[in-house]
This record gives C-alpha cells, structure tokens and sequence, in this order.
C-alpha cells in the first residue's frame, strides 16, 4: 500500500448541532494489492480540542464490494489509562460481507482474525486495558496508535473494512 502525504486544509464537521473545529487531512492511497481499481483518497479530521479522529474514505474504487463503504468511517478516541495515554484507540469492528453491517471482537477472539492483523497484534489490547468504560465493552478488542500517526490508521481503516469485504471473511 503507498499512501502520499498529506494535503492539511482548515475544516469543520461533526453534527448539526455539534460542529467543531480543526484540521482536515487529505491522503491519497494506492491499494497495490489490486492491480486496477485502486486509488483511494481518505480524509483524517482532527479537531482542535482534544476529542474523536475521523478517518474516512473520500474517493472509494468503483467496485460492487465496495459500495456503501464512502459512508463507513472508524473513529479513534484518546486512551485515558496510563501507559496509553499519548495515544489514541480504535475498536476492532469488521465489516460484515452479508449484512452489510459490522461485527465486533471481544476476548478470545484474536485467534480468529485474518493474517493481516498481524501487523497490529503488538498494537492491540482490551478496551479496559487502555481506558475506563460505563458499559459492558470492556471486553472488546481496540488498536492504539499515536494520535499524529494517520498513514497507520488507514492501514487500520484497510484491515477493519476493505480487506475484509474484498476477501468475504466472516468471523463467527
């Protein structure tokens, strides 16, 4: 995968009633494991306040697999445990193929993931592990990364939605 740098740009988003401000991002990927229909462009908007980092596909290949992905986005929260937190957090959700929805990962289930999250076994924890939760997602499966480390979190973005779609992979 070859991402380009950054375009940085001034920017606003959120909801209708919630608009912060801060910094939009603008990559350009090539996915070299396809030889055509390839090229991605990802928007990464970090606000000004310490908050929630969007990262989300701006231009997605014309594939049928594909479709609906544009709108899908990961959203990664800053830890609040010691000793993650310079970084920030991800939860491992994938794509589901049939549904068209996602399916989350929870203790236990590491084993079953496909062979290129190997790359983020070293990166992955339990959610309790690297902040306090209210609900019963303790158990759930996260990714850190260093806030200022966006090619990584396409890389992510990559494993958690479109190399699971394009492979068809179900996780029981």
């Amino acid at each position: 995968m070859r991402i380009n740098d950054a375009l940085p740009g001034r920017g606003r988003g959120g909801k209708l009633r919630e608009q912060t401000w801060g910094t939009d991002f603008i990559y350009r990927v090539v996915d070299r494991n396809f030889d055509r229909l390839n090229e991605w462009k990802f928007l990464i908007r970090v606000p000004e306040d310490p908050g929630q980092i969007v990262v989300q596909p701006q231009i997605v290949p014309g594939k049928k697999v594909f479709a609906g992905i544009g709108r899908r986005s990961i959203i990664f929260v800053r830890a609040t445990k010691h000793p993650f937190r310079r970084r920030v957090y991800c939860k491992v959700h994938l794509a589901a193929p049939i549904t068209g929805s996602w399916r989350g990962t929870s203790r236990g289930d590491r084993g079953q993931l496909p062979p290129w999250f190997k790359y983020f076994r070293h990166r992955m924890r339990l959610k309790e592990t690297v902040t306090t939760t209210a609900g019963k997602d303790g158990f759930d499966q996260v990714i850190t990364i260093l806030p200022a480390d966006h090619k990584r979190m396409i890389r992510v973005y990559f494993a958690l939605r479109v190399w699971v779609l394009q492979e068809n992979i179900v996780i029981e």
